[in-house]
Parts: C-alpha cells; sequence; structure tokens
C-alpha cells in the first residue's frame, strides 16, 4: 500500500508516505528492530526485503531473543515473508520457525495469513480498511503439572479482524480483536516450561516484549496522527489487553514517533509500558530502522 497504514505502523512497520516512492522503486530494502527494557530483555529481527515486481514482495527474517530470567540463553528464529499487493487488496503469508535449541529443548513452526482489502468508496485519502488474519503453529515443550515434566507436542490456532479509518490521510484508527484456540489434553492444564513461540507470530498482542504464554483473546485499540505537512512524521499510540490461558491478564500501553530521515530512510522510536495484573509495571523500548536501496 503506498499509504501510511497505522496496522502496519503498530505491527509490521511499512513505509509511511514521503517513503512510498522510494519503496515502490526499491528492488531492496531492510529493517532492523530492536527492543531492550525490564528484566534484561533484548530482542533483535533484522528482515531484508526484495521486490523481484510490482506486485510481489519477498523477505527473509532473522531474530533472536534473551533476558535474564527464563530466557538467559538466546532465543532464535526465522521467517519467511511473502506479499502481493494489487488494486485494492493486499495478502501476506508469513511462515516461521524456531528450531529446538539444547538449552530450551523446545521449538516452534507454523505460519501467518493476512489479507487487507478497502471497504466502501476512497474520498479525500478518508477510507476504511477491513483486516482479516489467521495463524497455526505446532509447538514442542515440556508441561510441568502434577508429576513429573515431560516434554509434549501441540497444535495452536489464532483468527483476528481488524478495522481501521483514515480520516484525510491525517488521523488513523485501529481497532482488533484475536482469539486463540484451546490447545486441549494435558496441555490446558499444564504449565509450559521455556515454551520458545513469540505468541505475536500468531496475532497482535501490542507489546515489544515476547509473550510466550498461551493466550486466550487479546483485544486492542490504536489511534496515529500525521504531523504532515509541517514536520515529516507522525505519533501514534495504543492500547491493548490480553487474557491467558494460565497466567493473570495483562494490560499494554504504546507511543512512539515514526520520522522519515530522507527519502530513503525512516527511524520509529516507541515506549511501551506493560503490566500482568497483580505484578509491577515493565518497560520497554524499540528502535526500528528501515533503509531502501
Amino acid at each position: 500500500m503506498k499509504r501510511f497504514l497505522l496496522t502496519a505502523a503498530l505491527a509490521v512497520l511499512t513505509a509511511a508516505p514521503a517513503l512510498a516512492a522510494a519503496q515502490s522503486r526499491a528492488a531492496w530494502w531492510m529493517e532492523n528492530d530492536y527492543s531492550f527494557g525490564s528484566n534484561g530483555l533484548r530482542k533483535d529481527s533484522f528482515t531484508l526485503y526484495r521486490k523481484p515486481s510490482s506486485a510481489f514482495t519477498t523477505g527473509l527474517n532473522l531474530s533472536f531473543y534473551k533476558d535474564t530470567g527464563a530466557y538467559g540463553e538466546s532465543v532464535y528464529s526465522l521467517r519467511l515473508p511473502l506479499m502481493y499487493s494489487r488494486g485494492g487488496y493486499f495478502v501476506s503469508f508469513k511462515p516461521f520457525l524456531y528450531p529446538v535449541s539444547a538449552y530450551t529443548r523446545s521449538g516452534a513452526y507454523g505460519g501467518k495469513l493476512y489479507f487487507l482489502t478497502s471497504v466502501g468508496e476512497e474520498q479525500d485519502e478518508t477510507y476504511t480498511h477491513l483486516i482479516l488474519s489467521g495463524a497455526w503453529a505446532q509447538q514442542k515443550a515440556f508441561l510441568s503439572g502434577a508429576g513429573a515434566a515431560e516434554r509434549k507436542t501441540f497444535s495452536q490456532a489464532a483468527a483476528e479482524a481488524q478495522v481501521e479509518k483514515s480520516f484525510y490521510n491525517q488521523f488513523f484508527f485501529l481497532a482488533s480483536a484475536a482469539g486463540f484456540s484451546n490447545p486441549g489434553g494435558a496441555v490446558s492444564n499444564a504449565t509450559l516450561v521455556k515454551p520458545v513461540l513469540d505468541q505475536a507470530d500468531l496475532a497482535y498482542l501490542g507489546t515489544f516484549r515476547p509473550l510466550t504464554a498461551l493466550p486466550e483473546w487479546a483485544l486492542s485499540a490504536q489511534i496515529a496522527r500525521n504531523m504532515q505537512p509541517d514536520y515529516d512524521s507522525h505519533i501514534y499510540a495504543g492500547y491493548s489487553k490480553i487474557s491467558f490461558r494460565r497466567a493473570q491478564k495483562a494490560g499494554s500501553f504504546i507511543t512512539g514517533l515514526k520520522l522519515n530521515l530522507n527519502e530513503k530512510s525512516t527511524l520509529d522510536l516507541a515506549y511501551n509500558a506493560f503490566k500482568a495484573e497483580g505484578a509491577a509495571w515493565k518497560s520497554y523500548y524499540r528502535l526500528l530502522l528501515q533503509l531502501f536501496f
């Protein structure tokens, strides 16, 4: 899409309007997404995109996360995004893999299918987008219950719906809701030991920290403001509520500033406050750099 998308800005961060022409001409571009914060969190993601045609975009993503708590050693993952855009719709498919490591002895693989289309006629940069997505994953992790810990393989699925509204390409509003399947069996009555799958691979959760506990549902609302023509930037804020199956509900607030540095680069600076019920607030920070070639 050649306009700023709030969905993308808060989830996958595509190009803002001033970079639309650069992105459409670029055969290659890259993103470096780095987060850090409470509990010694370090999370880094590098993605290289290639545009073989005007409609198709392919990519390769490598990422890791670690902290000073349950994940003292790095957890690595790989993604292969594929995107197709034509007319009034956008489709993407992103398979992912978390290799089993000697440290966690856990692993996962799966994929997410994402579809965006315009609803109604667009006038004066005022539009409505409907976004639907579905995801599936297979996990292998240890279960800790009444007896001895044992390793199980189980499946997960998630479905998500989002509605985005733009007014004159100046104000953007987004509401989203996601539901997650119940793995059932022994998994439902046990605690996972060092599961590696970040549930944000299945649906938008509105937090910078990896969330590996099994969710039930997530609700989010966001708003963004285009500061052009005075400033070549966007500001945004959002709040998410997340319910887990074997953990306390959590709330997450995000605010950030996306800057167009020049015709071939953007920088996103953001802050995330996260709080599980009965626990203290946690703070996380994010820097995302995009470069077009």
